[in-house]
């Protein structure tokens, strides 16, 4: 089955000025505790993922856009797909990224839905 991606005609993964950061740089070491002798540390995945925080403003044809991609390509966020992201020198890539957790959203006026998620970014 082929990992489906970002609609075209939806924003890139850029986020808000305000939301689109991290509170991992990368994930945190597993650390295994002896009983004698120091700790030992090991990478808990194969491959680099960053969280990164991301809050987007759309219009209502684009949440619906969102709504569907959401729930019909990513079974309510289960699958990983492409999309193009903010990369860190600024340019845009890319990736493959999955949504963890739940999406928040609210009506942001009349012509606009704030919609915030977590974007887990692969090799970011």
């Amino acid at each position: 089955m082929a990992i489906p991606s970002w609609p075209s005609s939806l924003p890139e993964l850029r986020g808000e000025v305000s939301s689109a950061g991290s509170n991992a740089l990368h994930p945190a070491v597993q650390e295994t505790q002896f009983d004698d002798g120091p700790s030992r540390t090991r990478r808990r995945q194969l491959f680099v993922t960053t969280p990164l925080s991301m809050t987007m403003m759309l219009t209502p044809d684009e949440f619906v856009t969102f709504k569907s991609f959401h729930l019909n390509d990513l079974n309510t966020g289960a699958r990983r797909f492409t999309a193009p992201v903010l990369l860190p020198d600024m340019t845009i890539g890319q990736r493959i990224c999955r949504i963890r957790g739940e999406v928040a959203w609210k009506p942001f006026g009349p012509l606009q839905y704030q919609v915030s998620f977590t974007l887990i970014v692969q090799d970011w």
